[in-house]
């Protein structure tokens, strides 16, 4: 674990689980602020030392603010609630059920959201996402975007709606230093393990929604990029992630509707992520190309580019138009 102040007042603690690179964020101001609660055991492995490491209590947790709903953000809820007991626990008002209940989270988000694709993680891999996090605990205090929050007398961050990974992410912006705590909001080209090697493609679910969370990135042009599972990103690195981002976005796209065209049938979601890893990775866990391309699908199906249609027992794709391309 390392421990290092990246903004004024703003501390990265980096950390692993196994080979998946994870940074959690602790604000220093009048008083403490979490971003994210982690695992099971963050609070205690993590986030106590850091604490003890800056010179400052446990009882000056007042806030826990949840970037979004996945399992290794929200994990720690329960622990937070007994060994920070002042602090709120916060999220955006979209992902509330999700954050609130890691049950309600994995059936909605990881299973029943791909059920109709005859598509679903293993048992070893619920298992593992389970382990990760504790009972159920209620959302104290809910954002939309546009709050601000006081670190100290004159220091205010701002809250942003930046959806598009989940439909109520939620980033902090700092205007006066510039910096933004991002979470996982954009992903670059690919998800990365802790030798740098593409594990995973962006898990993003909603197209139009993640474009514009990097149309906001730009607009704000930060010059510090704190997120959860990349190195500290400054000036034109920043930039560059974010047009990493739009360019995986607009290839995907278009190998979605380049595959449903150049198949003599319909195409599910389960082929295509066996012919699109070649194209838009190699990744090591290619089926992580479940959200991404079932988010292009649905798109394209919205644009009236493809239409939606049974393959047995399952979801597939045919070209609106009838034309497939040999």
């Amino acid at each position: 674990m390392t421990v290092d102040e990246v903004a004024p007042g703003v501390y990265r603690i980096g950390w692993a689980i196994g080979s998946k690179p994870m940074a959690s964020y602790l604000l220093a101001g009048d008083r403490l602020a979490l971003i994210d609660t982690g695992l099971l055991e963050t609070p205690t492995e993590i986030y106590l030392p850091a604490i003890e490491a800056i010179g400052r209590r446990p009882d000056e947790v007042a806030l826990a603010i949840i970037t979004h709903a996945d399992a290794d953000h929200i994990g720690g809820n329960h622990a937070v609630r007994k060994i920070f007991p002042h602090a709120l626990l916060a999220c955006h008002v979209r992902d509330q059920k999700w954050c609130a209940d890691p049950a309600v989270l994995t059936v909605e988000r990881y299973d029943a959201f791909f059920a109709d694709h005859g598509y679903r993680y293993d048992d070893d891999v619920f298992a593992t996402l389970g382990s990760w996090m504790g009972p159920a605990e209620p959302i104290d205090l809910l954002f939309q975007g546009g709050e601000r929050i006081r670190l100290t007398r004159d220091d205010w961050l701002h809250v942003v709606h930046m959806p598009g990974h989940t439909p109520g992410h939620l980033a902090l912006y700092n205007p006066r230093h510039r910096y933004l705590i991002a979470g996982d909001a954009l992903f670059g080209q690919a998800q990365r393990d802790t030798t740098g090697a593409w594990s995973a493609a962006p898990p993003y679910i909603d197209v139009a929604a993640y474009r514009g969370t990097l149309q906001s990135i730009a607009a704000l042009d930060p010059q510090l990029l704190l997120t959860c599972h990349y190195s500290v990103m400054q000036g034109d690195e920043v930039r560059r992630f974010v047009e990493e981002s739009r360019r995986f976005v607009d290839l995907a796209e278009a190998t979605a509707l380049r595959l449903v065209r150049e198949t003599n049938g319909p195409l599910t979601l389960q082929a295509t992520i066996d012919r699109a890893n070649a194209i838009l990775g190699p990744f090591a866990f290619p089926e992580d190309l479940q959200y991404a391309l079932l988010a292009h699908f649905d798109d394209l199906t919205a644009r009236g580019e493809l239409l939606r249609v049974r393959h047995g027992a399952i979801a597939a794709w045919v070209p609106a138009d009838g034309v497939a391309q040999r």
